[in-house]
């Protein structure tokens, strides 16, 4: 039994045309919750292995191979082992959701100075969560970002309801983006979506045939540039790491994979038939 399934007939449509003319196919990726499990401990995150096979395999076939997300890059680059893995290079990650970006292969240029706006938040959420009544909720210190993760606190949802207002507070007061998403709260200083990401790697690639893979509500922006490129004739693909926590992302499938596990299965089935064709 598939551990994916098409949804709308643009899964079909998406899978023909790449097979077809996989130079012109940009196919871009989420991390959490889409190549990498979502776990209690943020550091604790892994590419899943079935998935970097098959990423391997579309390297060296696909015009255009891209992660997308809100980590930053220097993180993604070790928590998914880029260094060791150089049949990516060439890879895009486009880290912050697109405020920052690095090829596998190339060197990496240092993240910009840290934000006074993050250093003055930091004390803010510390003490936020601190009078929040609920244990266990950590705090991911980005950098350029602060993530504030409910999932390991005795009441996830709890925590993050009563988090909510406090956050959006401090970041009215700083100017600082608040990015919701699965059991975490995302404070940035940058505007960017992931829909401004896709859409320059569009352009700057000339990609006819667009996939965008994500599982939070942070990937819909990225969604919503994929049907504003269909009505230019792209050949577009929204793919969904189904999760229970966000129903509304899976509402927006053309392709549903079973979490990560599925993922890695519609990557390798995509894999087998570009290199079958090759």
């Amino acid at each position: 039994m598939h551990t994916w399934r098409g949804v709308t007939d643009a899964a079909d449509d998406f899978m023909r045309a790449a097979v077809e003319r996989p130079s012109e196919t940009l196919l871009a990726l989420d991390f959490d919750g889409t190549l990498a499990a979502i776990v209690p401990n943020p550091e604790d995150s892994r590419l899943h292995e079935r998935s970097a096979e098959a990423l391997t395999v579309l390297a060296s076939r696909l015009g255009h191979l891209a992660i997308i997300t809100g980590r930053g890059v220097e993180t993604v680059r070790r928590l998914a082992r880029l260094d060791e893995r150089p049949a990516l290079k060439g890879l895009i990650v486009l880290g912050g959701y697109g405020a920052e970006r690095w090829e596998v292969g190339a060197s990496f240029t240092s993240q910009a100075p840290r934000p006074e706006a993050i250093a003055a938040a930091l004390p803010r959420v510390e003490a936020a969560i601190s009078g929040s009544g609920f244990s266990g909720v950590e705090v991911e210190d980005k950098g350029q970002a602060l993530g504030v993760h409910t999932r390991p606190s005795n009441d996830p949802a709890g925590a993050y309801k009563a988090l909510l207002p406090r956050l959006v507070a401090i970041a009215g007061d700083l100017g600082l983006t608040l990015e919701p998403g699965r059991s975490v709260l995302e404070l940035r200083t940058s505007k960017v979506t992931k829909g401004d990401a896709l859409r320059e790697l569009i352009a700057e690639t000339g990609a006819r045939v667009v996939a965008m893979c994500g599982d939070d509500l942070g990937d819909l922006p990225a969604f919503e540039v994929l049907q504003e490129a269909r009505g230019e004739g792209v050949v577009a693909c929204r793919v969904v790491s189904g999760s229970t926590e966000q129903v509304a992302v899976a509402e927006q499938a053309d392709l549903l994979a079973d979490g990560p596990d599925g993922m890695a299965d519609w990557l390798q089935h995509l894999a087998t038939r570009i290199a079958r064709e090759a």
